[in-house]
């Protein structure tokens, strides 16, 4: 580490604590309380630490000793937050850690190695009723994903595509991640000189996008061109809304790439829908239940034939040079179907993939690979105060610069 990174993580460090001593004078009593911002706060009340552990039987059943290993490698982190200067002895905030060892993913991947996580979270302390309490979710936490590359990236754009985060510093020796369409930051840890992200080409992208609207295509019609069955319980009014909750989640997933072609879809849909609109369909006398699924069926595979003929033909009028390089996607591009944009495009982002290769499927299951810190919070964000909810965003801020901490916990990784 450089050092005047050092310096200056150790020094705010310091002027933290320092700054918590002097908010929370000893000699004030525990069950004090203090009004803030219209709510009521106990800043001096102390509070044990929970810890928890949880295994997924699944997991636990097939690999025992390899569970084993890995919760130990829990309970390390638990050590190492829990003697930190900031957490050891809190007051005003209820502090808990949580271990946890994750089943697997629910599409297989091949990936041998068990993922797990350890949340430390941040509660500040409330006064009801003269007594401490609690909100149920945490004001602030950090979760660390182990052997997860999923948590590397946000939503994807389709199938296993996304778009590639952005550096936004260094955190320790490894990056910190804005994933543009998650909400919290991260910074990514392993110990291989492996991308954490592979390019994906204009070409690959088209293609993926056909082969999805192709196989919705089929899925649909292997229906019948009908609704799915109905039970029982079903009732025309049931069947006919969802037909509509599948057409408009449909429509979203065009919208994304082709807002012109989902608003004359969703026009089409609506005069389809109103009695006597002169198409013969729609109406609301006898028979409209199943008249109105054949034309919800109807407008999605119209829909969907639409933009993969769109598609086609933006990908022939690509260079091949073009179809090679990396593709550069908006989801507010309107000139085409795909949403893809010229290289920097304002408001565009590189399409990338996972590798799948940060995670070496000979290594033992209970190996760490690949470390994933997520934070509620932007790390570093200054705070002049410890007044209310303050107190828990300003203590995980801070326990962003423990350079004893953070570098024993990533030495847990293993590769």
């Amino acid at each position: 580490m450089p050092i005047l990174r050092y310096f200056l993580s150790v020094t705010t460090g310091l002027v933290f604590q320092a700054w918590l001593s002097y908010a929370q004078p000893l000699q004030v009593h525990p069950a004090t309380i203090v009004e803030y911002d219209g709510a009521l706060f106990m800043p001096y009340h102390e509070t044990p630490v929970e810890v928890s552990y949880f295994t997924d039987p699944g997991i636990a059943r097939r690999s025992p000793s390899q569970v084993t290993i890995l919760k130990k490698k829990l309970e390390a982190c638990t050590a190492l937050f829990s003697q930190d200067s900031l957490l050891r002895s809190p007051r005003g905030l209820k502090v808990t850690y949580r271990g946890t060892v994750l089943p697997p993913p629910a599409i297989q991947t091949g990936q041998k190695s068990i993922m797990a996580s350890f949340e430390t979270a941040l509660y500040t302390t409330l006064a009801r009723d003269s007594a401490p309490a609690w909100e149920a979710t945490p004001d602030a936490r950090v979760t660390i994903w182990f052997n997860n590359p999923a948590k590397l990236a946000g939503s994807p754009v389709i199938n296993d595509i996304y778009v590639e985060p952005r550096t936004t510093g260094d955190f320790f020796g490894h990056p910190e991640m804005d994933r543009i369409s998650a909400p919290y930051r991260i910074v990514a840890v392993k110990n291989n000189t492996l991308p954490f992200f592979l390019p994906v080409t204009r070409e690959d992208f088209v293609l993926t996008l056909i082969s999805y609207f192709q196989s919705s295509i089929e899925k649909t019609e292997k229906t019948g061109n009908r609704l799915p069955t109905a039970t029982v319980h079903d009732t025309p009014h049931q069947k006919r809304e969802d037909g509509r909750v599948k057409f408009y989640n449909d429509l979203e997933k065009i919208r994304k790439m082709d807002p012109e072609l989902a608003d004359k879809l969703m026009q089409a849909y609506l005069e389809a829908g109103v009695p006597g609109a002169g198409n013969g369909q729609g109406g609301s006398g006898q028979g409209s239940g199943q008249g109105s699924g054949q034309v919800d069926q109807n407008i999605v595979l119209n829909s969907w034939r639409e933009a993969v003929r769109k598609l086609k033909t933006e990908m022939n009028a690509m260079s091949p040079t073009e179809r090679k390089s990396q593709a550069w996607w908006s989801s507010t591009e309107e000139t085409n179907v795909s949403g893809l944009t010229y290289p920097g495009a304002s408001g565009s982002r590189p399409l990338v993939r996972i590798n799948r290769a940060l995670i070496d499927p000979t290594l033992a299951p209970s190996s760490i690979q690949l470390m994933v810190v997520e934070w509620s919070m932007v790390p570093g964000t200054g705070f002049s105060e410890t007044t209310g909810y303050n107190l828990a965003f300003g203590t995980l801020s801070h326990l962003s610069t423990e350079e004893n901490l953070w570098i024993p916990l990533f030495r847990l990784s293993d590769q």
